[in-house]
């Protein structure tokens, strides 16, 4: 169907039909506008032109029909304009004797309004998705840059203004692949209700929902994610890592800030666990996550080599916790409930194993070092 600017599928349309003769078990038809007969549970009258149901949609007006014929391409029934955002988008009508279908009339107008709103709406976010894929596939997809005149054009298609301060969030499920290709279509949906009212741009890549925001404050994108999050919990029950590239206000140069979410990203699902990750808190890190797959095996195997799988989790800990209370071994040892000789006991053991004392501030960063990157492996 297309009129007033309105689109929904010959498909959907006859799905509606099929639905509904199963409960009224009655003929039904759909008609355009023009009052032709796009949709029809009598596959022999699809594509015929029904002068009642034109009348009915230039009068607004419900059309009882007594007789096959009373009008060109009609049979007896009732007929009644569907509307969609008070427009008159076509002509449901049923067939039958009046006196025995007219206790279906406003179930059936209802429910087709209601079902038409639905596809509509959904042909409507199908249509801006693309739009958004499209414009993600230029700006932060592509390795050519967008040039002076593309920038005009995305301005004047899109609205998307240069020299604004904007932002890319990547963000995934927590979970295995699986679980993430199975729901990133419901997520990104949810994505785009939470965030309706906003300048948001957002769109699949992979696994993950990438957005670009305008960026205001550190706050404000903080409650922005808080709120796709709530929303994702209630209706999904999932977990979401969000993780935010560098802020950046050419059009041209967002690429690089998609570049650096989806490393924070990476670091956050492997290293630190953390909900949400900025990739402008990163030092360290920046270096950690760009180290060859061959060399993160290498430089862990020979710092931690020697090292059992329990005593792996249990130094991991040690250390995390010696970096937090800079070195004090009693304010380690109460975290962890144990006397102080027994913490020195295992910091010496450690040493033994690895020939790395952490107590030196060279082979802690080492041993640092070795911890996280075992993550990775």
């Amino acid at each position: 169907m297309n009129s007033g600017n309105t689109y929904i599928s010959e498909n959907y349309l006859q799905n509606i039909l099929n639905e509904m003769k199963a409960v009224v078990e009655q003929d039904l038809i759909y008609m355009n506008t023009d009052g032709v007969i796009i949709a029809s549970t009598d596959k022999s009258r699809k594509g015929q032109v029904h002068r009642g149901g034109k009348k009915v949609a230039k009068t607004g007006s419900d059309l009882i029909i007594y007789s096959d014929n009373e009008y060109e391409g009609a049979k007896k029934g009732i007929n009644m304009p569907v509307k969609l955002n008070n427009i008159i988008v076509g002509v449901i009508g049923i067939t039958g004797n009046s006196d025995e279908v007219m206790k279906y009339v406003k179930i059936i107008k209802r429910l087709t309004e209601i079902l038409i709103k639905e596809g509509y709406n959904k042909d409507v976010e199908d249509n801006e998705i693309e739009r958004d894929k499209l414009i993600m596939d230029a700006l932060l997809y592509s390795e050519r840059q967008i040039d002076k005149r593309q920038i005009v054009r995305y301005e004047s298609l899109y609205g998307i203004k240069n020299k604004i301060s904007r932002t890319v969030i990547a963000s995934t499920i927590v979970g295995h692949e699986i679980k993430r290709f199975h729901n990133k279509d419901k997520v990104l949906r949810i994505f785009r209700s939470v965030m309706k009212n906003t300048n948001c741009i957002i769109s699949l890549s992979g696994n993950n929902i990438v957005t670009i925001i305008d960026y205001s404050s550190r706050e404000h994108c903080n409650e922005m994610i808080g709120r796709i999050s709530k929303a994702v919990n209630k209706k999904l029950n999932l977990n979401m890592r969000y993780a935010i590239g560098d802020v950046q206000t050419e059009l041209n140069a967002l690429r690089n800030s998609y570049l650096k979410a989806i490393s924070a990203l990476k670091w956050s699902l492997l290293i630190s666990k953390e909900k949400i990750t900025y990739y402008e808190d990163f030092d360290l890190e920046i270096i950690l996550n760009n180290i060859s797959p061959n060399t993160v095996g290498e430089y862990v195997g020979k710092v931690l080599n020697g090292l059992k799988r329990e005593e792996y989790t249990e130094y991991s800990i040690i250390i995390r916790l010696y970096e937090k209370h800079n070195g004090s071994i009693k304010k380690i040892s109460e975290e962890l409930y144990i006397h102080k000789n027994t913490l020195q006991y295992k910091i010496n053991k450690l040493y033994e194993i690895t020939g790395y004392d952490m107590r030196k501030l060279r082979d802690f960063a080492i041993l640092s070092i070795a911890f996280q990157l075992k993550k990775m492996v």
